[in-house]
């Protein structure tokens, strides 16, 4: 996996990946330009109001800086395919659906999005009713391409797909800094297994938490500060 061509802001990289290019965005999303597709994975819509049902005190705007920020990125590129890799909405259902129901109704309609794909994670439990009148593709997998896309790493088995390449998230997968003063900072960001050939994305709700991950020799891990993103190393 090598940098690759120019990406769209300075602030992003691009990765080459089983002949393909990828851009990787500081707001923790990923443009594949060939298939005109934007991916992101964990974005975990409603997770604030489940905390708030359960007593615990989460801002109420959690959820709309989630789509607002995933709307720029949509206006952006202008992509034709949005794909989730798992994990959209957080729990049960509550009222923070119907601003997903609202906000994707829109985003077909302003930016013309052709297609809404969801591969469904362990936290996506919503009956099917609750996607009942929504443009919105559902299944446990998908491929396309050199790229076989999950929600789990571990159900991408290279062994059980020779030549092919995992794409997933559910990990949050983070690394740890350690300064000359020992300080220590933990920053999100891709993480491609070579053992595994899986790229595990970063998760790209907000208030979702991050899980630091063991990068071993052949492994590359791409930083994401906010503002940009650097290979770490």
């Amino acid at each position: 996996m090598n940098s690759s061509k120019e990406p769209l802001s300075a602030a992003c990289i691009s990765v080459e990946l089983a002949g393909e290019t990828l851009e990787l965005h500081p707001e923790r999303c990923m443009w594949w330009a060939k298939e005109k597709t934007l991916l992101v994975s964990d974005i975990h819509l409603g997770k604030s109001a489940h905390f708030r049902k359960n007593g615990i005190a989460i801002p109420k705007d959690v959820n709309a800086s989630s789509l607002n920020r995933l709307e720029d990125l949509v206006a952006q590129y202008q992509p034709q395919r949005l794909l989730v890799l798992g994990d959209l909405f957080h729990s049960a259902l509550n009222e923070e659906w119907n601003d997903f129901r609202k906000w994707l109704t829109r985003i077909f309609t302003a930016h013309g999005l052709v297609e809404f794909r969801l591969v469904e994670g362990n936290h996506d439990v919503l009956p099917d009713a609750a996607f009942e009148g929504l443009e919105v593709q559902r299944s446990a997998q998908w491929s396309l391409g050199p790229f076989d896309f999950v929600h789990d790493p571990t159900d991408f088995l290279t062994a059980q797909a020779p030549g092919r390449i995992g794409i997933a998230g559910h990990l949050h997968p983070a690394i740890r800094l350690t300064g000359k003063a020992k300080q220590q900072l933990r920053l999100p960001g891709w993480w491609f297994s070579s053992k595994h050939q899986t790229l595990v994305m970063p998760n790209f709700g907000t208030f979702t938490g991050a899980s630091t991950v063991d990068v071993k020799a052949g492994d590359q891990f791409w930083i994401c500060t906010g503002q940009s993103v650097m290979p770490a190393g």
